[in-house]
């Protein structure tokens, strides 16, 4: 694994950090509803931070914030796999082996995937897309940069990628493959169920340790931290961090939240005080 970081040099008085998940969580019906803009725009002004911790790549968030005109003071993205700063810069960054990718798309498990998305920094590549894909159904109506490759062409990818995305025709079908990748290819790499997706990160990396290396690199230790999510792969860190879930989440999720909030914003009037 290669990872590079990026940390400051003096410790930042932030008192409290509020991480959200997106799809689901903070993103709901395609919008970031006004209560949730305003309660984000209300935490940040009372000197607190606020940022997102996603799955997706940044080049399919970036739309998304630019619509809302949503300010954030961080994010990280992959689930983990790289994590940007206000400004988005990166500040942490873990790559796959490209070894790894090319195993990847030959094992058996994974064959049903609609796409194999090979998430970069600034782009994403992906081979053996499928009309059903996500990734073509986002690409059309968000515009975010793809570029289709073949099977031959993964192994000199110009960039580092940070994440695999699989993408199945059921969920079960995806936590089967996810099983499976992990029993091989667990000491390299963890591969997480997404709803009906698979994400692939290095060994080790998690929407926690994702939170756990924002508040190092950005010296927020002392930091009170709030974490909110909906889904399987935001359990890392709600467990970590006795974090919180929304009403729509599954019954699994709310059983591992610490309480349940309608929206992001009533968590964040209820501790922004």
């Amino acid at each position: 694994m290669a990872n590079k970081t990026t940390a400051s040099t003096s410790r930042i008085a932030i008192p409290k950090v509020a991480a959200s998940d997106f799809d689901g969580t903070l993103f709901r019906e395609l919008k970031i509803s006004a209560e949730d803009f305003a309660a984000i725009k209300n935490w940040r002004a009372a000197g607190n931070a606020f940022g997102i911790v996603t799955g997706r790549a940044l080049v399919m968030l970036k739309p998304h914030l630019q619509e809302f005109a949503l300010d954030i003071d961080f994010v990280a993205c992959c689930n983990g796999a790289i994590i940007y700063d206000g400004d988005k810069q990166i500040i942490f960054e873990s790559e796959l082996p490209k070894k790894i990718l090319l195993e990847i798309l030959n094992e058996p498990s994974a064959s049903r995937s609609l796409h194999f998305a090979f998430e970069a920094s600034d782009e994403i590549f992906c081979a053996r897309v499928k009309e059903s894909s996500w990734v073509l159904r986002e690409k059309n109506r968000w515009s975010f940069p793809v570029t289709f490759v073949d099977d031959v062409q993964i192994a000199g990818l110009p960039k580092k990628i940070n994440q695999l995305a699989l993408d199945f025709p059921s969920p079960a079908e995806a936590q089967a493959a996810a099983d499976i990748l992990n029993q091989k290819f667990g000491s390299a790499i963890f591969a997480q169920k997404n709803t009906h997706s698979v994400d692939i990160v290095t060994a080790g990396i998690n929407k926690a340790r994702g939170v756990e290396n924002l508040l190092r690199l950005k010296n927020w230790r002392d930091a009170k931290v709030f974490v909110i999510g909906d889904e399987s792969n935001d359990l890392p860190m709600i467990k970590k961090f006795s974090g919180f879930t929304v009403g729509t989440a599954k019954d699994f999720v709310k059983r591992e939240a610490s309480a349940v909030f309608d929206s992001v914003g009533a968590m964040l009037n209820a501790f922004n005080n």
